[in-house]
Protein backbone atom coordinates (compact mmCIF):
# COMPACT_ATOMS: atom_id res chain seq x y z
CA UNK A 1 0.00 0.00 0.00
CA UNK A 2 1.32 3.42 -0.95
CA UNK A 3 -0.01 6.47 0.88
CA UNK A 4 -0.54 9.34 -1.57
CA UNK A 5 -1.04 12.95 -0.49
CA UNK A 6 -4.48 14.36 -1.24
CA UNK A 7 -2.98 16.72 -3.85
CA UNK A 8 -2.14 13.68 -5.99
CA UNK A 9 -5.56 12.05 -5.78
CA UNK A 10 -7.55 11.61 -9.00
CA UNK A 11 -11.25 12.00 -8.25
CA UNK A 12 -14.26 11.40 -10.51
CA UNK A 13 -17.30 13.10 -9.04
CA UNK A 14 -20.72 11.42 -9.38
CA UNK A 15 -19.27 8.35 -11.14
CA UNK A 16 -22.10 6.23 -9.69
CA UNK A 17 -25.33 6.71 -7.80
CA UNK A 18 -24.77 7.90 -4.24
CA UNK A 19 -25.86 5.75 -1.28
CA UNK A 20 -26.73 8.87 0.74
CA UNK A 21 -27.50 12.34 -0.56
CA UNK A 22 -24.93 15.13 -0.60
CA UNK A 23 -26.48 17.10 2.30
CA UNK A 24 -26.36 14.14 4.69
CA UNK A 25 -22.79 13.32 3.62
CA UNK A 26 -21.56 16.86 4.26
CA UNK A 27 -23.33 17.03 7.63
CA UNK A 28 -21.62 13.82 8.77
CA UNK A 29 -18.22 15.03 7.56
CA UNK A 30 -18.68 18.26 9.49
CA UNK A 31 -19.39 16.28 12.66
CA UNK A 32 -16.31 14.12 12.07
CA UNK A 33 -14.17 17.23 11.68
CA UNK A 34 -15.56 18.64 14.92
CA UNK A 35 -14.69 15.44 16.80
CA UNK A 36 -11.13 15.45 15.45
CA UNK A 37 -10.64 19.07 16.44
CA UNK A 38 -10.63 18.30 20.16
CA UNK A 39 -8.97 21.53 21.23
CA UNK A 40 -9.02 25.07 19.91
CA UNK A 41 -6.66 26.49 17.30
CA UNK A 42 -5.86 23.04 15.89
CA UNK A 43 -3.50 22.32 18.80
CA UNK A 44 -2.41 18.74 19.40
CA UNK A 45 -4.85 16.76 21.56
CA UNK A 46 -3.90 16.35 25.20
CA UNK A 47 -2.34 12.96 26.07
CA UNK A 48 -4.20 10.50 28.26
CA UNK A 49 -3.28 10.59 31.95
CA UNK A 50 -0.68 7.79 31.74
CA UNK A 51 0.43 8.13 28.11
CA UNK A 52 4.15 7.35 27.80
CA UNK A 53 4.36 6.02 31.37
CA UNK A 54 3.07 2.45 31.04
CA UNK A 55 5.26 -0.49 30.02
CA UNK A 56 4.28 -4.10 29.33
CA UNK A 57 5.88 -6.27 32.01
CA UNK A 58 6.31 -9.17 29.57
CA UNK A 59 7.51 -7.71 26.25
CA UNK A 60 8.71 -4.26 27.38
CA UNK A 61 6.67 -2.36 24.80
CA UNK A 62 4.66 0.71 25.84
CA UNK A 63 0.95 0.53 26.49
CA UNK A 64 -1.31 2.75 24.37
CA UNK A 65 -4.54 4.46 25.35
CA UNK A 66 -7.86 3.36 23.85
CA UNK A 67 -11.22 5.07 24.33
CA UNK A 68 -14.60 3.39 24.38
CA UNK A 69 -18.18 4.36 25.09
CA UNK A 70 -20.65 2.10 26.88
CA UNK A 71 -24.37 2.62 26.65
CA UNK A 72 -26.37 2.20 29.84
CA UNK A 73 -29.87 0.79 30.08
CA UNK A 74 -31.23 4.23 30.92
CA UNK A 75 -29.93 5.56 27.60
CA UNK A 76 -26.96 7.48 29.00
CA UNK A 77 -23.40 6.81 27.87
CA UNK A 78 -20.20 6.47 29.88
CA UNK A 79 -16.77 6.92 28.34
CA UNK A 80 -13.80 4.83 29.44
CA UNK A 81 -10.08 5.04 28.82
CA UNK A 82 -8.04 1.86 28.98
CA UNK A 83 -4.48 0.94 28.04
CA UNK A 84 -3.29 -2.13 26.14
CA UNK A 85 0.10 -3.44 25.04
CA UNK A 86 1.08 -1.74 21.77
CA UNK A 87 2.94 -4.87 20.63
CA UNK A 88 -0.23 -6.93 21.02
CA UNK A 89 -2.35 -4.30 19.26
CA UNK A 90 -0.15 -4.44 16.14
CA UNK A 91 0.81 -8.12 16.01
CA UNK A 92 -1.79 -9.99 18.04
CA UNK A 93 -1.52 -12.94 20.44
CA UNK A 94 1.51 -14.38 18.63
CA UNK A 95 3.68 -11.64 20.15
CA UNK A 96 2.07 -10.72 23.49
CA UNK A 97 -1.32 -10.36 25.20
CA UNK A 98 -3.71 -7.57 26.15
CA UNK A 99 -2.30 -6.44 29.50
CA UNK A 100 -5.40 -4.24 29.63
CA UNK A 101 -5.74 -1.83 32.53
CA UNK A 102 -8.54 0.71 32.93
CA UNK A 103 -7.44 4.26 33.66
CA UNK A 104 -9.94 4.73 36.47
CA UNK A 105 -8.57 1.65 38.31
CA UNK A 106 -4.93 2.59 37.77
CA UNK A 107 -5.62 6.19 38.78
CA UNK A 108 -7.08 5.06 42.10
CA UNK A 109 -4.19 2.67 42.77
CA UNK A 110 -1.49 5.27 42.01
CA UNK A 111 -3.23 8.01 43.96
CA UNK A 112 -3.60 5.77 47.02
CA UNK A 113 0.08 4.80 46.89
CA UNK A 114 1.20 8.42 46.55
CA UNK A 115 -0.96 9.36 49.54
CA UNK A 116 0.59 6.52 51.56
CA UNK A 117 4.09 7.80 50.76
CA UNK A 118 2.98 11.34 51.58
CA UNK A 119 1.77 10.28 55.02
CA UNK A 120 4.97 8.33 55.71
CA UNK A 121 7.15 11.32 54.76
CA UNK A 122 4.99 13.69 56.83
CA UNK A 123 5.15 11.46 59.93
CA UNK A 124 8.88 10.61 59.87
CA UNK A 125 10.83 11.77 56.84
CA UNK A 126 14.20 10.62 58.21
CA UNK A 127 12.90 7.09 58.70
CA UNK A 128 11.64 6.97 55.09
CA UNK A 129 14.95 8.31 53.76
CA UNK A 130 16.96 5.82 55.83
CA UNK A 131 14.79 2.94 54.61
CA UNK A 132 15.28 3.93 50.96
CA UNK A 133 19.03 4.40 51.46
CA UNK A 134 19.32 0.95 53.00
CA UNK A 135 17.28 -0.46 50.12
CA UNK A 136 19.64 1.05 47.55
CA UNK A 137 22.78 0.11 49.47
CA UNK A 138 21.67 -3.46 50.21
CA UNK A 139 20.93 -4.09 46.54
CA UNK A 140 24.51 -3.30 45.59
CA UNK A 141 26.44 -3.67 48.86
CA UNK A 142 28.50 -6.69 47.77
CA UNK A 143 29.17 -5.16 44.36
CA UNK A 144 30.26 -1.87 45.92
CA UNK A 145 32.68 -3.63 48.26
CA UNK A 146 34.26 -5.53 45.37
CA UNK A 147 34.38 -2.31 43.38
CA UNK A 148 36.26 -0.46 46.14
CA UNK A 149 38.86 -3.22 46.35
CA UNK A 150 39.32 -3.22 42.59
CA UNK A 151 39.63 0.60 42.52
CA UNK A 152 42.37 0.37 45.15
CA UNK A 153 44.25 -2.29 43.16
CA UNK A 154 43.92 -0.36 39.90
CA UNK A 155 45.23 2.86 41.42
CA UNK A 156 48.19 1.01 42.92
CA UNK A 157 48.99 -0.72 39.62
CA UNK A 158 48.69 2.49 37.60
CA UNK A 159 51.14 4.12 40.01
CA UNK A 160 53.56 1.21 39.53
CA UNK A 161 53.28 1.47 35.74
CA UNK A 162 53.96 5.20 35.78
CA UNK A 163 57.02 4.57 37.96
CA UNK A 164 58.16 1.82 35.55
CA UNK A 165 57.78 4.20 32.60
CA UNK A 166 59.99 6.80 34.29
CA UNK A 167 62.57 4.09 35.11
CA UNK A 168 62.61 2.88 31.48
CA UNK A 169 63.42 6.37 30.24
CA UNK A 170 66.24 6.60 32.79
CA UNK A 171 67.63 3.20 31.70
CA UNK A 172 67.49 4.24 28.06
CA UNK A 173 69.32 7.49 28.74
CA UNK A 174 71.94 5.71 30.84
CA UNK A 175 72.40 3.01 28.20
CA UNK A 176 71.21 0.19 30.47
CA UNK A 177 68.79 -0.89 27.70
CA UNK A 178 68.96 -0.36 23.96
CA UNK A 179 66.39 1.44 21.84
CA UNK A 180 64.59 -1.68 20.57
CA UNK A 181 64.13 -3.11 24.07
CA UNK A 182 62.96 0.26 25.32
CA UNK A 183 60.33 0.52 22.52
CA UNK A 184 58.92 -2.93 23.28
CA UNK A 185 58.79 -2.41 27.05
CA UNK A 186 57.38 1.11 26.90
CA UNK A 187 54.61 0.03 24.50
CA UNK A 188 53.65 -2.90 26.72
CA UNK A 189 53.64 -0.72 29.82
CA UNK A 190 51.57 2.02 28.18
CA UNK A 191 48.98 -0.43 26.83
CA UNK A 192 48.47 -1.89 30.31
CA UNK A 193 48.31 1.58 31.87
CA UNK A 194 45.63 2.72 29.39
CA UNK A 195 43.62 -0.47 29.96
CA UNK A 196 43.76 -0.08 33.73
CA UNK A 197 42.93 3.65 33.55
CA UNK A 198 39.84 2.98 31.41
CA UNK A 199 38.62 0.32 33.81
CA UNK A 200 39.23 2.65 36.74
CA UNK A 201 37.13 5.39 35.13
CA UNK A 202 34.23 2.95 34.62
CA UNK A 203 34.31 1.94 38.30
CA UNK A 204 34.56 5.53 39.49
CA UNK A 205 31.57 6.46 37.30
CA UNK A 206 29.56 3.63 38.89
CA UNK A 207 30.61 4.85 42.34
CA UNK A 208 29.49 8.40 41.53
CA UNK A 209 26.19 7.05 40.23
CA UNK A 210 25.61 5.15 43.49
CA UNK A 211 26.31 8.32 45.49
CA UNK A 212 23.93 10.27 43.25
CA UNK A 213 21.18 7.72 43.86
CA UNK A 214 21.42 8.41 47.59
CA UNK A 215 21.18 12.16 46.91
CA UNK A 216 18.16 11.55 44.65
CA UNK A 217 16.23 10.16 47.61
CA UNK A 218 16.08 13.59 49.23
CA UNK A 219 14.98 15.11 45.94
CA UNK A 220 12.15 12.56 45.69
CA UNK A 221 11.06 13.28 49.27
CA UNK A 222 11.01 17.00 48.51
CA UNK A 223 8.67 16.45 45.55
CA UNK A 224 6.41 14.16 47.58
CA UNK A 225 6.08 16.81 50.31
CA UNK A 226 4.56 19.19 47.76
CA UNK A 227 1.64 16.83 47.29
CA UNK A 228 0.77 16.10 50.92
CA UNK A 229 -2.84 17.17 50.38
CA UNK A 230 -3.31 15.82 46.85
CA UNK A 231 -6.94 14.93 46.16
CA UNK A 232 -6.87 14.36 42.40
CA UNK A 233 -4.26 12.85 40.11
CA UNK A 234 -3.43 14.91 37.03
CA UNK A 235 -0.87 14.79 34.23
CA UNK A 236 1.48 17.23 35.96
CA UNK A 237 1.76 15.04 39.07
CA UNK A 238 2.26 11.91 36.97
CA UNK A 239 5.06 13.59 34.98
CA UNK A 240 6.81 14.89 38.09
CA UNK A 241 6.61 11.81 40.31
CA UNK A 242 6.50 8.74 38.07
CA UNK A 243 9.20 7.39 35.80
CA UNK A 244 7.20 4.43 34.49
CA UNK A 245 4.73 1.75 35.57
CA UNK A 246 5.03 -1.94 34.68
CA UNK A 247 1.71 -3.57 33.88
CA UNK A 248 1.39 -7.35 34.11
CA UNK A 249 -1.26 -9.51 32.49
CA UNK A 250 -4.52 -10.04 34.32
CA UNK A 251 -5.15 -13.49 35.76
CA UNK A 252 -7.62 -15.29 38.02
CA UNK A 253 -6.24 -16.68 41.29
CA UNK A 254 -8.62 -18.46 43.68
CA UNK A 255 -11.53 -16.87 41.87
CA UNK A 256 -10.13 -13.37 42.30
CA UNK A 257 -8.78 -11.07 39.60
CA UNK A 258 -5.08 -10.40 39.96
CA UNK A 259 -2.75 -8.07 38.06
CA UNK A 260 0.87 -7.27 38.96
CA UNK A 261 1.58 -3.53 38.80
CA UNK A 262 4.92 -1.95 39.75
CA UNK A 263 5.26 1.81 40.07
CA UNK A 264 8.76 3.13 39.41
CA UNK A 265 9.16 6.64 40.81
CA UNK A 266 11.57 9.19 39.46
CA UNK A 267 14.89 9.27 41.32
CA UNK A 268 14.23 6.21 43.53
CA UNK A 269 12.53 3.47 41.47
CA UNK A 270 10.19 1.10 43.30
CA UNK A 271 9.49 2.30 46.85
Amino acid sequence: MIQKPETEWICHEDAHEAIVDREVWEAVQEKNRAVKQQVANHAAPLPALFTGKLVCADCGHPLVATRETRRRKNGTAKRYVSYICSHFSTTGHSACSWHRIYEISLKTLVLNEIRAHNQAVAQDENAVLDKLKQQILSESAAKQEDSKLEISRLRRRIGELEHMTAKLYEDKVSGAINGDTFAVLIQKSEQERIQKAERLEVLLAEERKAQQEVENIRQWAGIVRRYLDVQELDREIVEELIDHIEIGERSIIDGQRHQDIKIFYRFVGVV
